[in-house]
């Protein structure tokens, strides 16, 4: 299984990205969950860390219910987001700390990890992105697919089509993702 996150707050060029990725996958007959996070709320974690001791969270909402679970239980974990101050989206910063209860599942498994970074800036700031979520993949001890990083530098915030290499690209990660399952 593969779950996507789509960090960004809205349906763009990396959530364009998010959803061919998903349509490949689906055609591969590869059990994929896609989820806009701009679609659900989710509460802030409490950060008092109760989820460690007690393995369950103190909120009931997708987060708990659904999400990590789907983490929990797949072999690819991939990132599509833009990149605001060198960074994730709050959005997506808010779901990396409420994963803090993937950390107390001894049974789940650890998927490998990667990251579409869109941006209208300069490499050096995607990158700066990119580290922040493989820094969040390390915590949970997933290891990096080969093809996995993918740096999408915009030109034009408006630009919602993939390009011949976006396309090239993703291509690339489903044979690489089709290698795992096999």
């Amino acid at each position: 299984m593969v779950t996507i996150i789509h960090g960004g707050h809205r349906e763009g060029l990396s959530f364009n990205a998010a959803r061919y990725l998903e349509q490949l996958l689906q055609e591969k007959d590869v059990a994929v969950h896609l989820y806009n996070l701009r679609d659900y709320h989710f509460d802030f974690c409490c950060g008092d860390q109760p989820c460690q001791a007690s393995k369950k969270c103190v909120y009931n909402d997708i987060m708990t219910n659904e999400i990590i679970s789907s983490i929990a239980n797949s072999d690819v974990l991939f990132f599509f987001t833009p990149t605001y101050f060198n960074m994730p989206p709050a959005i997506l910063k808010n779901f990396i700390d409420r994963c803090n209860l993937l950390l107390t599942n001894k049974e789940r498994k650890y998927p490998q990890f990667g990251a579409w970074i869109s941006g209208q800036t300069d490499e050096d700031s995607l990158e700066d992105n990119y580290k922040c979520l493989a820094v969040f993949a390390e915590i949970c001890e997933m290891s990096p697919l080969k093809t996995g990083k993918i740096i999408r530098v915009e030109k034009d915030i408006q630009q919602t089509l993939l390009s011949q290499d976006d396309i090239r690209k993703i291509e690339e990660l489903v044979k690489e993702i089709i290698e795992i399952k096999n």
